[in-house]
């Protein structure tokens, strides 16, 4: 008698067809979105969670993984479709993968930096050599994720071959910005929203034209119209220069 039976086909990536009712085990997804079933005629679904929004988030820990196909190539997003589109926010704007991608090598060691970035580009950045096929671009010279960029994942390489386990999942789903105010800005944050400001001690702001030398203003508060140029040297003190040609 065997020890062990593997009941379900696996693959790093889903079969393009089948019939309701198969189940297959995606080896390429994180762990606890593995399985899927054949809902319709070649219609796979997760088969994670209860229900509800549980299959949804449990579905999108396979959002955009990379898996090593081969020696030579990664899948990247092999669960993106139309019907389960792989989606990252940028801002206030969400951009969605809809199918898979790769990335091949054919020379030099090192790490591969798959993100996405600021224009909603799937990447593969390299100091490899390395190509995408279409729905990614390979960018060379690339050493780090850009600052501007959405973290994906990393995978080395040696000697022009992917390393088998050479994968680190770099996504987040929980995620923060700071924002630090510089010489010149203020800052402050509430309910979530962070406004910078001028440092009006350290700035000077434009001001309505003063009516008079005495007219309210904060001391580097500038003004200007047609004849004169005004300059607040002290709380509520204007002075002004006549404009000239040459």
């Amino acid at each position: 008698m065997s020890p062990t039976t593997r009941p379900l086909k696996s693959g790093v990536t889903l079969p393009a067809t089948c019939n309701v009712g198969e189940m297959f085990f995606l080896s390429s997804a994180a762990a606890g979105a593995n399985l899927y079933g054949c809902a319709a005629i070649n219609g796979w679904t997760v088969e994670s969670g209860t229900g509800g929004s549980s299959v949804q988030n449990s579905s999108q820990l396979a959002d955009l993984v990379a898996s090593h196909s081969s020696s030579t190539t990664l899948v990247i997003g092999a669960t993106c479709s139309a019907a389960t589109p792989c989606n990252v926010r940028l801002g206030s704007v969400t951009f969605s993968f809809t199918s898979s991608t790769s990335a091949t090598i054919s020379g030099g060691s090192g790490t591969a930096f798959i993100y996405m970035d600021s224009s909603g580009n799937l990447t593969v950045g390299h100091n490899l050599t390395a190509t995408c096929n279409s729905g990614c671009v390979a960018v060379p010279g690339i050493t780090a994720f850009p600052p501007d960029s959405v973290p994906l994942f990393t995978w080395t390489a040696t000697n022009g071959t992917w390393d088998s386990t050479g994968g680190a999942d770099r996504r987040a789903f929980q995620s923060t910005t700071n924002v630090s105010a510089s010489t010149g800005l203020l800052g402050t944050t509430a309910n979530g929203h962070t406004t910078l400001a001028i440092d009006p001690t350290l700035v000077g702001i434009w001001a309505p034209v003063p009516s008079s030398s005495s007219s309210p203003c904060a001391q580097g508060a500038w003004s200007t119209d047609t004849t004169y140029y005004y300059v607040c040297v002290a709380a509520n003190s204007w002075l002004r220069v006549a404009l000239t040609t040459w």
